[in-house]
């Protein structure tokens, strides 16, 4: 077959051009091949920094060696991802459109990897801290040891912080969805390490002189129980004193707040919104001062009403839940009372729920068994068979679910607490994150908390002008069996506050951020009014909620702050039987007013 004219010259034309176009193609496939094996060694990198990195705690104060060699090889790790999210190959792809910030939040974590390196895991290593630093020794609490570790602690708490700051501006929502678990994951771990390392190095600074170590000191110690819900977890169902002298702590006589009775006239006086929301009852009654969503404000009068009782000063008041106390029972192990074996496993039902069927008619042997649980593990916590490591592990998580409060009357000590999930405070903040709560107190007088699944999320944050927008959601779920009335009127209630028998009312506290208001409210769908409120300069909307046995209900709410807020809303919960209250921070798409 004969070519055309045409036919020749595009065959000369292609001979003239095939090979600078063969060229430019094969210039492609290896810049392609190159940007893909960069991508997989950065992967690689991130992969083997994290396993040093989840190996790094266990070795700490037990195998400097293999310390030495983990932070060696964590180090190593992330230098080589930042050496390579660094170079020319990079920078191109994070040009790139759709993809490009994909490549930019790679590159913001394998720096912030080096920095906990540097700057978050070294000074841990160097100072030589660990589990066994803050371990009881022969019955006492090494105050020496805990006063030394502050300064290695805040260090690695500002590492942290650096770190949080280079992952702060990652819209994580506008990565591949492949890619989303492994960067909320990783933005999680650097935000639970800065509130971990900042509660542990306050706690260092103020630990050894709250301990006894420059005089003795005294405090009450009070037991929450979570199956009646109060703001701040439950009700103080029983009390202690405790006295601690040059790190040696010990547990007085175990006391039942109901014998403290009810006051003819508030114990110290009350702000008109404490009256105007729970009329005189947290200064009246023992057990409701921790309706006042305020540990500080709680402990103050909780600790008034001690000296009425007593005629004791304390120095300050700590309050533990029975969910903090399942967790140190993984480092002490099993406890004995009355028979009973509790582990961590069963301490809860064992607290909660089985001394009200076991004991229903015995109010007295009920309040013995409490105590006894009481003394036993105090006892075993102080004990040489105390796993140091898990010991620290429960202490912090407590503290962290909002289960573990801490109030100092040395107002020097207790600015230090200020601001951790450990001071138990209402929320205060004006700037910064807009902070925002949700408070449950029962309404029932029962136990039925003990049945009470509740949880509440933030989310579809947005910002605007230095005004940040959030929506709730609180899902109610009794967990109750269908027989529940039949259940001791010790759990279920006498009725009295016009509740039947098996059912259970709460009051569920929707808190805004300073300055903003909530709006919106609907639960199961039709919209509520709820009662609105005003606490401590705090638009707070309160929502009754009633269920009957297995009833789900859900409750939806709007919410802005006022101006000059930046970063996301931080948001906290009244700790439950079922979940913690851990403050979570849920960034806004914006970290700057505008």
């Amino acid at each position: 077959m004969s070519l055309t004219a045409r036919d020749r010259q595009e065959r000369t034309t292609w001979r003239r051009f095939r090979w600078p176009v063969l060229g430019v193609a094969g210039v492609l496939a290896i810049a392609a091949l190159w940007a893909g094996w960069t991508v997989w060694q950065v992967q690689r990198d991130l992969g083997a920094a994290r396993e040093s990195a989840a190996a790094l705690p266990a070795t700490l104060g037990t195998d400097p060696a293999e310390t030495e060699l983990l932070v060696d090889d964590l180090s190593a790790s992330a230098e080589s991802a930042v050496d390579r999210t660094s170079g020319a190959t990079w920078q191109v792809l994070q040009a790139l459109p759709a993809v490009g910030d994909d490549f930019d939040a790679a590159a913001r974590a394998s720096r912030a990897v080096d920095i906990l390196a540097r700057e978050g895991a070294a000074p841990l290593v160097d100072g030589d801290l660990s589990a066994a630093t803050f371990a009881p020794r022969d019955g006492a609490l090494p105050v020496r040891a805990i006063a030394g570790a502050a300064a290695p602690l805040a260090e690695a708490r500002d590492g942290f912080e650096q770190a949080q700051a280079e992952l702060a501006p990652i819209d994580v929502e506008g990565l591949m969805r492949e890619l989303r678990p492994e960067f909320t994951a990783l933005i999680d771990q650097v935000d639970d390490g800065v509130s971990t390392l900042d509660g542990a190095s306050r706690a260092a600074e103020v630990l050894p002189a709250m301990l006894g170590a420059k005089g003795p000191r005294d405090y009450l110690l009070v037991f929450q129980n979570n199956a009646e819900p109060r703001s701040l977890g439950g009700m103080p169902g029983l009390m202690a004193p405790l006295h601690a002298e040059k790190g040696e702590v010990s547990l007085g006589e175990t006391v039942a707040t109901s014998s403290f009775g009810q006051l003819d006239r508030p114990v110290l006086p009350m702000t008109p919104d404490e009256r105007a929301i729970w009329d005189e009852q947290p200064a009246t009654w023992f057990q409701d001062a921790v309706f006042i969503p305020d540990f500080p404000r709680a402990g103050e009068l909780m600790a008034a009403r001690w000296k009425v009782e007593t005629g004791r000063d304390v120095d300050g008041v700590l309050s533990l839940d029975p969910v903090a106390m399942s967790y140190l029972l993984e480092a002490t192990g099993p406890i004995t009372v009355d028979g009973r074996e509790l582990t961590s496993d069963n301490f809860v039902d064992e607290i909660l729920h089985q001394p009200y069927l076991r004991y229903r008619d015995d109010p007295a042997a009920e309040d013995a068994f409490f105590g006894g649980v009481m003394d036993t593990l105090f006892d075993q916590l102080l004990g040489a068979g105390t796993d140091p490591s898990a010991l620290v592990s429960g202490l912090s998580r407590g503290a962290s679910e909002g289960r573990l409060l801490v109030h100092s009357l040395d107002p020097v000590e207790q600015e230090r607490l200020a601001g951790t999930r450990l001071a138990g405070e209402f929320p205060s903040g004006n700037g910064g994150p807009a902070q925002a709560a949700v408070y449950v107190n029962d309404a029932t007088g029962s136990k039925m908390g003990y049945y009470l699944d509740y949880q509440a999320r933030i989310g579809s944050v947005s910002c605007a002008g230095g005004v940040i927008g959030f929506s709730g959601t609180l899902r109610v779920h009794s967990t109750a069996p269908a027989d529940a009335a039949s259940l001791p009127e010790a759990i279920t209630g006498s009725g009295a506050y016009g509740v039947a028998q098996g059912d259970h009312l709460n009051v569920f506290d929707l808190v805004a951020p300073a300055g903003g208001k909530i709006t919106d409210v609907v639960v199961n769908g039709v919209k509520s009014r709820g009662t609105n409120r005003t606490f401590d300069g705090r638009a707070v909307v309160s929502v009754p909620i009633l269920v009957s046995p297995g009833d789900v209900v859900t409750v939806t709410w709007r919410a802005t702050s006022g101006p000059g807020h930046t970063g996301g809303v931080e948001f906290v919960s009244t700790p439950g039987v079922h979940h913690g209250g851990e403050k979570e921070l849920v960034p806004a798409p914006c970290a700057e007013a505008q």
